[in-house]
């Protein structure tokens, strides 16, 4: 079984709300609002990494604000169970493979983005830390369980979007030589990922990374979670701006309380 991810190239995806939207760009008969999906011609001819890239940003936004949301409603600090955090990292790991340049092996080309990782602490020495600890785990055996155990520890620490938004801002000296042409982090989708990081830094998260098998292949992202038909509009308008309302007014709280500690310290 291949171990490449598969992108929805013949499809575009869209955020509607708490769901997600899938229409083919072959269809011609299918009729949406406006607002939700772009036609299909809008999108004839065009590169399929552009689609990709346009696709997993979207599923990044959505999973992201669902585990916002799944962390105030809990109102708990989150663990390794916690099936929106796992599908997070899942998400993530497929930003940071996509366009990736494979490195010669023995047997097969593979996909490494540690060394992606690495780097960062050559920008900021702070990140030694991170990666110091993770190269000093016994437990882990390939560079894939090791970036998996750096992203752990970044989000734990609350320095993901920091560590990202370095990475993008000097991705013309450093991510050009792990990147190809059309890599979603070398491109303007990527210059949006350290701004959604950003909302992470108000949720709490504990994982034990010692006793998770972090070397197993990259996972797989489960729309079915997510999924509706586009052409159902259930929802309804002032629950949607209620709860956006209520959303908002708990974040301003969290962050202003995080912002005044950090200055008492």
């Amino acid at each position: 079984m291949a171990e490449e991810t598969i992108y929805l190239c013949n499809f575009r995806v869209s955020v509607d709300g708490d769901w997600l939207c899938l229409k083919e760009l072959s269809d011609m008969q299918l009729e949406v609002d406006e607002g939700c999906l772009l036609s299909p011609e809008a999108d004839d001819g065009r590169d399929p990494k552009t689609i990709e890239r346009a696709n997993l940003l979207n599923i990044c936004k959505l999973i992201i604000k669902e585990l916002i949301d799944s962390s105030l409603s809990h109102g708990r600090m989150l663990d390794d169970d916690h099936i929106p955090l796992q599908q997070f990292f899942v998400v993530l790991e497929h930003v940071l493979r996509h366009g990736l340049k494979p490195k010669k092996g023995i047997l097969r080309d593979r996909k490494d983005f540690w060394s992606v990782l690495e780097s960062i602490e050559k920008l900021v020495p702070e990140a030694g830390e991170i990666t110091t600890s993770v190269r000093e785990m016994p437990h882990i055996k390939t560079p894939l369980g090791r970036a998996r155990a750096w992203l752990r520890l970044a989000l734990m620490q609350k320095t993901l979007a920091d560590y990202f938004k370095v990475l993008i801002e000097k991705k013309d000296e450093v991510l050009s030589d792990f990147y190809e042409p059309g890599a979603m982090l070398i491109e303007d989708e990527g210059m949006v990922i350290p701004g959604l990081l950003v909302g992470l830094n108000v949720i709490d998260c504990n994982m034990c990374i010692k006793e998770e098998d972090l070397d197993q292949p990259i996972g797989v992202i489960d729309f079915s979670l997510y999924l509706k038909d586009s052409r159902l509009q259930d929802s309804s308008p002032d629950n949607d701006r209620e709860k956006d309302s209520k959303m908002a007014t708990i974040l301003d709280q969290k962050n202003y309380l995080e912002e005044l500690n950090r200055h008492l310290k």
